[in-house]
């Protein structure tokens, strides 16, 4: 009789490394995970199911894992750039950035021409401040690959950090010319329109994007941003409509909304805008802080303090929440309590000169002429527009004969 091997045992295994692959291929991580752990059973030392594995772990968020099985395939294969590759991007997730640097540059050694590895190298390069390093990055991975999203998107972030926002707008065209709809890129396109010298570049750019693609809110935002800082209001105001009418749920609109009125004086119109915004975001600070500021501005100093209160528990480190506050308490005659909140601010910065000046204010009110001069020479030393407010404003009535006020003032004017 003859003798048959039965292999099948064997082609299972296989196929549940292949099964793994494809589960991995379709973004089921879990299953991927259980069915290369399981192929590591009985095939502990095999360096493509080793790799798969922690790449399945790491997509998990066991990191732990994923570091121990990319560190035991390297041991077994200590030259294979994909490994390298492959961890290096697990140690950029743990912060670790100096070592992903070590096995990227090993990668490369192994793998020249992948752009892959050049974004990886870029993100590492920037995380550890090094953005002209990074940028070089990015661009040898689009000489590679000029379509490469990655590499477009993150150069343009950087770019913006950098503020060359014109140069950061030409990335995010490219990107969207392949992913018009990516909201990442609209996002971070959104905050180079932003931030253009020119406005009217910016109107330009949104008004011809619109002509492309009328159904794209953020467009009619950035269309919004451009018109408000022109002073257009109403047009600002219609493109932000627009915008909402579009995404019910875009609360960046609502907010440049709410600040277009409050220059307008509409008040009664921010505050149902800003209801509608915090529908949409119901813990976010500034619905609150916009609607305090408004009811300042109606005399309504109890519901002011009362808003602001509210957006300070939102938001307990803003200082300029913790400023208004204090203003307020200075409206309500609560000068020891408003003393308080501009101290607190200066616990967490002295860049901060409003906040002497409003101290300078507090004490001239207390007839402290000292404190006063004291506090207001700091607001004036950061800048000096501030002495010359101090010549007019009726806080300063008490004390603006003084001689400490007045030789603070000569002082200050022949520097």
């Amino acid at each position: 009789m003859q003798d048959i091997f039965d292999d099948t045992e064997a082609v299972f295994e296989e196929d549940d490394l292949e099964m793994a692959q494809e589960a991995l291929h379709r973004g089921d991580s879990r299953a991927a995970l259980e069915l290369a752990q399981e192929f590591l059973l009985e095939n502990p030392l095999n360096v493509e199911a080793l790799n798969l594995c922690a790449i399945a772990a790491s997509k998990e968020e066991d990191e732990d894992n994923a570091y121990l099985l990319f560190r035991k395939a390297l041991a077994l294969e200590p030259h294979n750039g994909t490994i390298h590759h492959n961890f290096a991007a697990l140690l950029e997730r743990l912060g670790r950035f100096e070592e992903a640097l070590e096995h990227i540059r090993f990668a490369l050694k192994q793998q020249p021409d992948f752009p892959e590895i050049y974004v990886n190298m870029g993100n590492a390069l920037d995380a550890l401040g090094r953005s002209e390093e990074a940028l070089a990055a990015y661009d040898e991975a689009l000489t590679r690959l000029p379509q490469s999203p990655d590499a477009q998107y993150n150069k343009g972030y950087v770019l913006n950090r950098l503020g060359r926002f014109e140069e950061a707008l030409r990335c995010f065209e490219q990107v969207l010319v392949d992913y018009p709809g990516d909201q990442a890129t609209l996002n971070s396109l959104s905050y180079s329109l932003a931030h253009l010298p020119d406005q009217e570049e910016a109107l330009a750019y949104c008004d011809s994007a619109l002509r492309r693609n009328p159904r794209v809110a953020v467009f009619h935002f950035n269309r919004g941003l451009a018109l408000g800082r022109l002073t257009r209001t109403d047009e600002a105001l219609a493109s932000l409509d627009r915008a909402i009418r579009l995404d019910s749920g875009f609360f960046e609109a609502f907010m440049e909304k709410a600040s277009l009125l409050i220059e307008a004086g509409r008040y009664a119109e921010v505050l149902s805008t800003v209801s509608l915004a915090e529908k949409v975001e119901p813990d976010h600070p500034e619905p609150p802080f916009y609607r305090g500021i408004v009811l300042e501005k109606l005399g309504d100093l109890e519901g002011a303090l009362s808003a602001i209160d509210e957006s300070l528990r939102r938001d307990p480190d803003s200082i300029y929440t913790l400023n208004n506050k204090g203003n307020v308490l200075i409206d309500l005659g609560q000068l020891e309590e408003a003393l308080a909140c501009f101290d607190a601010i200066l616990e967490r910065t002295t860049r901060y000169p409003l906040a002497h000046y409003n101290r300078a204010c507090v004490f001239a009110r207390l007839g402290k002429v000292r404190e006063a001069v004291k506090a207001l020479s700091c607001a004036s030393a950061q800048e000096m527009q501030f002495l010359e407010d101090a010549l007019h404003d009726p806080d300063f009535d008490g004390i603006r004969h003084s001689r400490s006020f007045k030789r603070l003032y000569k002082d200050k004017k022949t520097d």
